[in-house]
């Protein structure tokens, strides 16, 4: 009798038409963005550039974020890592516009309105040091993919 109740839960959610939430169409490309295979040398680095040519090339705001933090590992104590991730701005959510993506994570990450070494550092759960900041607005695509250009006139 137990058994059924998850059943009819999930029966009566479907029915009611509750469904999963929407993603917006900057969380698609960040989605899309393909990871490197395991021969780069620095993958953070390679995907923060896949990630960047496509949040610019569809006019999206975002920062490329260069860090470093301590971390301890089985040999040190003090082990010293260096990471790139993008801080993008997500128009969709207006309440929570400010999102994280980075290599090793699978799917973005929300960072508060704060000061970019804050959310950097939430974003590591340690205290970190940002190294190098790209900063990218948000830029209007043209219609079609196709250039804007000036009308040509003639010398008459």
């Amino acid at each position: 009798m137990h058994q059924l109740t998850p059943l009819a839960a999930g029966v009566c959610l479907l029915l009611t038409g509750c469904h999963a939430p929407r993603h917006s169409r900057t969380w698609e490309i960040v989605r899309s963005t393909r990871h490197p295979g395991p021969g780069k040398a620095k993958p953070s680095a390679a995907y923060a550039g896949e990630l960047h040519h496509a949040l610019q090339k569809s006019g999206v705001e975002h920062k490329v974020v260069t860090f470093k933090f301590r971390y301890s590992s089985r040999l040190t104590l003090n082990a010293t890592g260096e990471e790139t991730a993008v801080i993008y701005r997500d128009d969709a959510t207006p309440a929570q516009p400010w999102w994280i993506m980075a290599e090793q994570l699978w799917r973005p990450m929300w960072l508060p309105t704060q000061p970019v070494a804050a959310q950097v550092s939430l974003f590591v759960r340690r205290p970190a040091t940002v190294v190098k900041v790209e900063d990218f607005p948000a830029q209007k695509a043209a219609r079609d993919g196709k250039t804007l250009l000036k009308p040509f006139r003639t010398g008459k």
